[in-house]
Parts: structure tokens; sequence; C-alpha cells
């Protein structure tokens, strides 16, 4: 049972049943002690005014008289009447229990009320005088008790059964206010913990859930934290952005300082200097690019209006696109998928983010290898496979190339010369269409990067 609502609900439930049904029960075997509380008054009235009746009978009739009324009263109201004269012998035709004399025999001496012995019926013998002023023992023997196997169905029976179900239901409908009323903050809170965790860092919780309860206090601390975590991010964002335009400035001198020193440069050593020089300022503007568009895609400031393309056609030109860059090294790129392969999204940011993760994989396969991109129909998501034939990548590495500035310490970078920027960017791209990628070694060796993008957002 995974919802606390619904374990909140039925504890309230059976908490408010369990005590219900123990004050039925105890009710029951208080009322099981003859004579039962209610039937004692009861009892002696009707011992006085049956045993009158019965008399009156038999002085005017006899035994057959005495034989009819019993059995009308039996028939009637389930009391049983037996009557004895002063010598305690039976006026009547019918068979009895040897207790039964014995508990007249007991009126008659004590000349009080009788309750019947351990083991005994329910009954009750009196003394009784009749009109004519001769005495009689009267014993009566009321109702029998249900028996236990009935006993969910006498309490359910009639009036006491609606106030029983009646009962269950305001019940059932007051636990589930009161497990709804606990539940409702949790659910607000972890919904809030959500949107959270998705990249809303604006989400706060404290107006929805007040109080000075515990929920309400973990309300308030998840409203600090969230402010602090927001402000950690904004400002970590900003210093990227900051750091990235002022890096710029003096790249673009350096830039210029480097053409004037060309100019005036004239021998081979001091050419192939400055074409150092050169090659570093162009990898650092590339890295500054590439920080402030992982910047922006982290910070919500990229928001690219989404659209329908074809992704099959996106994926044939950038595989065309590296092909021609791999031949260099007399390797091979090609591309398999279904046409059409129509998608909603991004078509720039889906482009920069394939085109860094085809360009990886051109890069690390080994020399005269080839590089396989397929484009498969996952139903509602697209399922994107890039292959290479490099080296692969340490098992405990896998889970982090997506991470900025994440190298792997071994053959792959060696002659990458790369800003671990590029597979950041891919994740962030994919993430912001609602996707998610992977790595894993192949099988038959080199990296497979596996994307899954929904068709429609």
């Amino acid at each position: 049972m995974r919802s606390l609502f619904l374990k909140i609900f039925l504890y309230f439930l059976l908490m408010i049943v369990l005590v219900t049904a123990s004050v039925v029960v105890l009710t029951y075997f208080r009322d099981q002690e003859f004579p039962p509380l209610a039937h004692q008054s009861f009892s002696r009235r009707a011992i006085t005014e049956y045993g009158r009746e019965a008399i009156r009978a038999f002085e005017t009739a006899g035994v057959p008289a005495v034989d009819q009324y019993t059995e009308r009263l039996l028939r009637e109201s389930g009391i049983e009447l037996i009557l004895f004269d002063q010598e305690v012998q039976l006026l009547s035709r019918r068979t009895i229990h040897r207790r039964v004399q014995h508990m007249a025999s007991r009126a008659l001496r004590s000349g009080e009320v009788v309750l019947p012995m351990q083991g005994a019926r329910n009954g009750i013998a009196a003394t009784v005088k009749g009109a004519s002023g001769t005495g009689y023992v009267v014993v009566i023997t009321l109702p029998e008790r249900p028996a236990p196997r009935d006993f969910f169905k006498v309490m359910t029976h009639g009036f006491l059964g609606v106030q029983l179900l009646l009962l269950l239901a305001i019940t059932a409908l007051v636990c589930f206010v009161l497990a709804r009323s606990l539940v409702a903050p949790i659910s607000r809170l972890r919904y809030a913990t959500h949107r959270f965790a998705a990249g809303d860092l604006a989400t706060r919780i404290g107006d929805q859930i007040k109080g000075r309860n515990e929920l309400g206090g973990l309300a308030r601390d998840f409203d600090e934290m969230a402010g602090k975590i927001q402000t950690l991010i904004s400002d970590q964002q900003q210093l990227l952005r900051d750091l990235s335009h002022e890096l710029r400035s003096p790249l673009a001198r350096l830039n210029v300082a480097l053409e004037l020193a060309r100019q005036q440069s004239g021998s081979t050593a001091g050419d192939k200097a400055l074409d150092r020089i050169d090659l570093e300022a162009q990898r650092m503007n590339e890295m500054i690019g590439q920080l402030l568009g992982l910047t922006r895609m982290t910070s919500g400031i990229n928001k690219q209006r989404f659209a329908p393309f074809d992704l099959q056609e996106l994926l044939a030109k950038l595989v065309q696109d590296a092909d021609y860059e791999a031949a260099a090294r007399q390797c091979r790129v090609f591309f398999k998928g279904p046409s059409p392969a129509l998608c909603n999204g991004s078509i720039e940011l889906l482009a920069q983010a394939l085109e860094n993760v085809i360009r990886n994989a051109v890069k690390y396969t080994d020399n005269e290898t080839e590089v396989q991109v397929t484009l498969i129909d996952g139903g509602d998501v697209w399922r994107i496979k890039v292959v290479d034939r490099g080296e692969g990548v340490p098992e405990a590495a896998l889970s982090k190339i997506f991470d900025p500035f994440y190298r792997v310490a071994d053959a792959r970078d060696r002659q990458s010369g790369g800003t671990g920027i590029g597979l950041a960017i891919a994740k962030s791209a994919i993430v912001l269409h609602g996707g998610s990628i992977q790595a894993m070694n192949h099988e038959y060796g080199g990296l497979l990067i596996t994307i899954h993008i929904p068709k429609n957002i």
C-alpha cells in the first residue's frame, strides 16, 4: 500500500470501527448475565401480573385454562409461565425440568424472588397470591438470548442496524476529511519539489501550506532552502556569464596583437610560435562560446520556440558534414533512419546537441573505422544511437562525461584538445526537450550514446 492518504484513512477508520465493535461486544456480554439490567424490573412486574392472570384462569376453569393461557402467552411474547400450588405441585399437563421445580420450592420457602442457579434457564420464581387469598408459586422464563453465531444478525437488525450503518458512514466521512487534511499539504509539497527539481527555481510553497504545525514548518523550510539554492545557482550562472564576457575582451585584444606580431615577424620559428598562439586563442574563444551557450540553457535564458521539423533530414545533414571531416582520418560516418521523422522542438538547439555528439564520436573513433548513427521509431519517442569504434570509456566515468569540464584521463583525451563542454551542452538541450541521453560501452568496442527525444512536447 503506497498511498499515504489511503493508509491514514484506513487507520482512522479501523480505529473507529474497533472502538465501536468493542462497545457493542462489551454491551452484549454484559447483557449475557441474567437477568439483564434492563430486564430486572420488568421481570418482577411480569411475574406478578402474568402470575395473577394464570391463577385467575386456574381458579376459574382449572388446569386446561392455565395451559391455554400459558400457550398464548408463550406464542405472543415469548414468555413461558409455569404455575405451582402451595405443595409445589405442577398445575399443568406439561413436562418440566427438575430445576424449575427446585426453584419453585426455594421461592416457597424463602418468600422472595428467586433468581436462577448456575446452569438453569433464564427463569425467575416467586410466590403470588390469587384473588381468593390462596398462595401459589409462579415461575416465568424470559425469551432465550441470541446465540453467539446470530450476534451480528441481531445487532444489525432493525433500527439498531440503521444506526450502525449511519455511524459507520459518518465515521468514514470524518476519517476521509481528516486524512485528506493531513495528506493534501504533503502532496502540494511533493508537487513543488518536482517543479523545483525540473528547474523552476522560483517555486515556493509557504503560501499554500499555512499554520504553525510540523507541515507548515516543513513548507517554510522548503522555501528557505529553495531561496538559498536559487541564490547560489543564480550567483554561479552570473559569475560564469561575467567571466565569459570579461574573457572575450582580452581575447579580442590578443588577436589584434597577434596580427600585428605576424606582420612584424620574419622568422620561421616566430611564425610557428604565432600559429600556436593563434590556435590556443581559437580554442579559448570556442570554449567561451560554448560556456556562454551552456549557461544560457541551464539558466533558462534560451527561450526557443518549438516547431515541427524533420529529424531525419537534420541528422542526414549533420552526418554528411561529419563524414566530410572524418575523411581526413580515413573514417566514415553512416546514417540509417526512417523518412520522414517528424518531431516538435527547437531545431537550433537539437542541431547543436546532435552535432556535438556525432563530432565527439568522430573525434574518438580509431583511424580507418566508421561511426554509425541510427534513428529508430520508439513509439512516443525517437531513439538515436551513435556508436564509434574507439577505446570506450571506463565504467566509472560513463555517468560523468555529460558533466561540464569533465574529461576522461585516458587515451580518449590525449589528442582531443576539447573543452569538456560539448556533451554537457548536448545533455542540457535534450533535457530541455523532455528527453534523455546516456552512454555505455558497446559490446564490440567503442562508446554507444543513446538519445531519447519525445515526438511531441
